[in-house]
């Protein structure tokens, strides 16, 4: 699964760096630089720790996700560090890092990929939740994107009603267990649902997404606190702006499938930034550079760590870098 992995991330680190070229371009690199300078760094410190409450909410959803399907064996800290090591694959296409969580799991205590991966497809389905109520929010004030809004809230809502109702679950399994080719895989699929079924019902989807909304919120404050820097009032017009932009800039960015949304997202909030609170291209791609790094890149290098505090505490646990 994490084979040849080295290539990937090294095709997404050169994209990553074109990326930041073509906006530091865009920018004009003078006065890019000029407004990178200008940035009060006071506000460093606090966007860091907005960005930390982010990973800590997300880590209790994943906890108590593993308590959600039965895994009780699972230490806290260790759980801590298995999240956090998701992380470290944020450059792999196509989300396949995601899956590193349940590869640990796996080697250290025996559980099926099967069982736990479909954590990883609630975790990624209530972000996608708790983003758009966030970006919702913003919609009364920005309704540029209602449009996109009701269409992922409807898409979201008739996937959580296919998967709450086992009769309809039940009939789609059959009818794959039928396919020619893929039906090989239909007891995977099974044991995906019987656990994604256990995730999605009301109570657990409910504090599920309540969790996602506060999380991701939290990145939201950090994009606020770093227009701060740049100048910008402390009203609520701004923080509505920066949860609007912020949010929707993010579901671009995931819904191309790039790793780390990468693109998509730079361009999109770049934009944003200067159509909702009209600041200028060089600050506009200013705050992009800075909050995509202490978000993603920030994100990257704690699960790096925490997958080096992994393999060297387990020497069970597979070496994905060696």
């Amino acid at each position: 699964m994490f084979t040849n992995l080295r290539p990937k991330i090294i095709w997404s680190l050169a994209f990553a760096a074109l990326v930041y070229f073509a906006l530091t371009l865009y920018a004009d690199a003078p006065k890019l630089a000029d407004a990178l300078a200008r940035w009060d760094w006071q506000w460093l410190a606090f966007t860091l720790i907005a960005v930390l409450v982010n990973y800590g909410v997300r880590f209790l959803r994943w906890h108590y996700y593993l308590r959600v399907i039965g895994l009780h064996t699972v230490p806290p800290f260790s759980s801590l560090l298995i999240f956090l090591a998701g992380f470290s694959l944020t450059m792999v296409p196509g989300k396949l890092g995601e899956l590193l969580k349940s590869v640990l799991l796996k080697s250290h205590y025996d559980v099926p990929i099967s069982h736990s991966a479909s954590i990883v497809a609630a975790e990624r389905l209530t972000d996608v939740i708790g983003m758009t109520l966030l970006a919702a929010i913003g919609v009364s004030i920005f309704p540029l994107g209602l449009p996109a809004l009701i269409v992922t809230l409807s898409a979201l809502t008739g996937a959580i009603a296919v998967m709450q109702s086992r009769a309809i679950a039940e009939r789609l399994l059959g009818l794959l267990a039928r396919v020619p080719g893929i039906g090989r895989f239909a007891n995977l699929a099974r044991n995906l649902y019987e656990s994604a079924y256990l995730m999605l019902r009301w109570r657990p989807l409910s504090i599920a997404v309540a969790l996602s909304v506060i999380a991701w919120f939290g990145e939201c404050v950090a994009l606020f606190l770093i227009l701060r820097g740049f100048g910008l009032p402390e009203t609520l017009d701004v923080l509505l702006a920066a949860t609007f932009i912020y949010a929707s800039a993010s579901l671009f960015g995931a819904a191309t499938f790039m790793p780390g949304g990468l693109g998509t997202t730079e361009g999109s909030m770049t934009s944003l930034l200067q159509l909702l609170v009209n600041a200028s291209a060089p600050i506009a791609a200013a705050a992009t550079l800075l909050v995509r790094v202490c978000t993603l890149w920030l994100a990257i290098g704690l699960g790096a760590l925490a997958l080096f505090i992994f393999e060297r505490a387990d020497k069970t646990a597979p070496k994905i870098f060696s």
